[in-house]
């Protein structure tokens, strides 16, 4: 067999850079905006008045609009942007996505808290691992972010899985 040979026979090689798993990006404190949960509630569909209207919401205790429960990724991307301004490093850049061949595999979200318009959130992610699947034809990260509030604790906590489709 010549060397030729052996490199269609190979397994693919991976793009994701795996030495980072276990690095965590810089914390960064984001502002939940008000205009961005009602529009997010808006294109969703949301019924429930307490993520759109204050007074709804007011009426129900709490202190502004509801994020609807989608929301944590609206506030891990206003984090992305909010380390890209600071010139810290954003965990897809670290383990080297590709963008042309990304896809978002799945995604779960743990609620121990609300988050309301007006809040201000530290939201910190982790590299937490690596895997491939279909002998290597994709490669698989799992990342975690936790969204905090100085008073009210962790709010959420956010698993999701990021995959390259190789090329054979």
């Amino acid at each position: 067999m010549s060397s030729d040979d052996t490199a269609v026979t190979a397994r693919p090689r991976g793009i994701f850079r795996r030495e980072t798993k276990g690095f965590s990006a810089t914390p960064v404190t984001v502002r939940v905006e008000r205009g961005r949960v009602v529009t997010f509630a808006r294109l969703l569909g949301e019924t429930d008045p307490v993520c759109s209207d204050v007074a709804a919401a007011r009426a129900q205790g709490h202190p502004d609009v509801v994020a609807p429960p989608s929301f944590p990724m609206v506030v891990e991307m206003l984090a992305h942007e909010e380390r890209s301004r600071q010139g810290a490093p954003n965990p897809t850049e670290v383990i080297g996505c590709d963008f042309r061949r990304l896809l978002h595999g799945e995604q779960h979200h743990t609620y121990e808290g609300l988050v309301y318009a007006g809040d201000e959130v530290s939201v910190e992610t982790t590299v937490v691992d690596f895997y491939d699947k279909r002998g290597g034809l994709l490669e698989f990260v799992i990342l975690e972010s936790t969204i905090h509030h100085d008073d009210r604790g962790v709010l959420v906590r956010a698993r999701r899985t990021l995959l390259h489709r190789l090329a054979r």
